[in-house]
C-alpha cells in the first residue's frame, strides 16, 4: 500500500476509516457464510479456501 493510496483516509476522520477498513472484511464474512450454507462439514476447508483465494489480492 503506498503513501499515494492512504492521502484520502489523511484528514478522514476516525469513523471513516473505521467504515473502510470494516466494509470488505464484512463482506468476505458475509460470502463465506451464503458459501457454506447448506454444505458438508467435510467440504468447508476447500470452501474457505476458495473463498480465501477470491480475496487474495495480487500483487
Amino acid at each position: 500500500m503506498g503513501l499515494a493510496s492512504l492521502e484520502p483516509f489523511v484528514g478522514a476522520s476516525p469513523y471513516v476509516v473505521a467504515a473502510a477498513v470494516a466494509v470488505p472484511v464484512t463482506g468476505k464474512i458475509i460470502i463465506t457464510a451464503l458459501a457454506l450454507r447448506g454444505t458438508d462439514p467435510k467440504d468447508r476447508p476447500a470452501i474457505i479456501k476458495a473463498v480465501a483465494e477470491l480475496f487474495r489480492s495480487r500483487r
